[in-house]
């Protein structure tokens, strides 16, 4: 996002290794930390709210490994998920949860057989919700709704 024009751009994985690549990859394209955050966070965020999340990381502290949790909701002007089937779909709402309203929520990592459960799974929280295939490959793109 940072070499398309964003203004700053924050990445998160599970796997330090990926990390280490988007770094990697920053520095080839001349994104420099002050245009780019990359964290590590933990791997079981899966169904967990942020509140039960954090509760679970007190005295086992993720700064502590060097990782930041990422807390702050309806921040981003867009949001973009590149995963698996499964992930796309158990952490829908937290996936979501991260864009502004009226932000936009892309995503990514799959396959077109996917596209209707997807679509399905994401309707109650995107609108104009669009999609992209190449080959086998679907990306699928909508806006966060209003809530009011």
């Amino acid at each position: 996002m940072a070499q398309f024009g964003a203004a700053s751009a924050v990445g998160f994985d599970i796997d330090p290794q990926a990390i280490t690549a988007a770094h990697h990859n920053a520095a080839l394209n001349d994104i420099g930390p002050d245009k780019l955050e990359l964290q590590v966070v933990p791997s079981n965020i899966s169904p967990m709210s942020t509140d039960q999340w954090q509760w679970a990381m007190k005295g086992d502290s993720a700064t502590d490994h060097g990782m930041e949790i990422v807390t702050e909701k309806e921040k981003y002007d867009v949001v973009a998920a590149n995963i698996l089937l499964n992930p796309l779909l158990d952490l829908a709402d937290h996936i979501v949860s991260y864009a502004k309203p009226g932000g936009v929520v892309g995503l990514s990592g799959i396959i077109s057989e996917q596209v209707p459960t997807i679509v399905d799974r994401y309707s109650d929280l995107l609108e104009g919700i669009t999609v992209s295939q190449i080959d086998d490959w679907a990306c699928i793109r909508g806006t966060k709704r209003k809530t009011g």
